[in-house]
């Protein structure tokens, strides 16, 4: 399954969530820009493992990324994308994950993707049809930070989050949504 998740706020509750679900069913490959990324590996490490999960944080593009690190996609079974700049080819899954309102040069973006699936980062607590309405919380920011501190997929404590990840990925992974929330809401060791 390949997984493209876009947008112009921090995505890491939604990245972490959707790694947390997919390492139990495969091997994980997640590529980024996003500096961020690089606590969850060796200090001063750009690609890594962390269990069946491999991190790689690079400025080249989706079609360069696996000639870099050695590696195709095929050799996963997940790959996500955080995407910037550069769209990768063929995902099955796109995710925008949102705060505000999309700035033009966002919206323009948007359009090209197509077909997504919206994560509101409520900040302004406002709804938004059809999108998975998130509350950021200090304890999902605590949540991230101890993830990579520690360097284990703890829970994103969000049952909104949590469910609507459920329903989005159970039938990509072939699973019911009540066996997908568990995989996302269990503790999981290094």
């Amino acid at each position: 399954m390949r997984i493209g998740v876009y947008g112009y706020t921090d995505k890491r509750p939604v990245i972490y969530s959707l790694i947390k679900a997919l390492q139990a069913t495969g091997d994980v490959a997640v590529i980024s820009s996003n500096r961020h990324y690089k606590r969850l590996l060796e200090f001063g490490e750009t690609q890594g493992h962390m269990a069946n999960v491999m991190i790689v944080v690079s400025d080249a593009t989706p079609d360069e990324i696996f000639e870099e690190v050695g590696y195709t996609a095929d050799d996963f079974e997940h790959v996500i994308f955080d995407i910037q700049e550069t769209i990768p080819d063929h995902l099955d899954l796109t995710i925008h994950v949102k705060s505000y309102a999309p700035s033009e040069e966002e919206q323009s973006f948007l359009e090209l993707l197509g077909e997504h699936r919206t994560i509101k980062l409520a900040y302004d607590g406002k709804r938004e049809k059809g999108s998975i309405h998130v509350i950021p919380s200090a304890l999902i920011w605590k949540a991230v930070e101890l993830i990579e501190t520690c360097q284990v997929l703890h829970p994103i404590p969000s049952k909104e989050l949590n469910q609507g990840l459920a329903l989005m990925l159970a039938p990509y992974l072939k699973m019911k949504p009540k066996m997908a929330y568990s995989l996302l809401t269990r503790r999981w060791g290094r």
